[in-house]
């Protein structure tokens, strides 16, 4: 699942820097499948945009995928505010925890 979301971001938008974490493990029930990820993707695609339309651009890329994941979290920033800061708030855990 990561390596397509890979996939897809990639093809589909312009990277300067990509990384997607599997926080699966650090939520409720979890039984190997990845369903909480949180994408950090770098793009001179956002720039000039709202963050509402980042997402957006992001959600079209992963196409179909974005179904089949419970949870996403997305740091969408172009390469002058990620060199500016590339820093991000950690995702809570969220129900029981295995």
């Amino acid at each position: 699942m990561i390596n397509k979301i890979k996939e897809l971001l990639s093809k589909n938008l312009n990277i300067s820097e990509l990384d997607i974490l599997d926080e699966s493990p650090n939520h409720g029930g979890y039984n190997g499948s990845v369903t909480h990820v949180k994408i950090i993707v770098i793009s001179d695609d956002f720039t000039e945009l709202k963050l509402l339309d980042r997402h957006k651009l992001v959600y079209k890329a992963m196409d179909t995928l974005v179904s089949q994941i419970h949870a996403i979290s997305i740091i969408a920033k172009t390469p002058y505010e990620w060199s500016k800061s590339n820093d991000f708030q950690q995702s809570p855990p969220c129900g029981k925890q295995n």
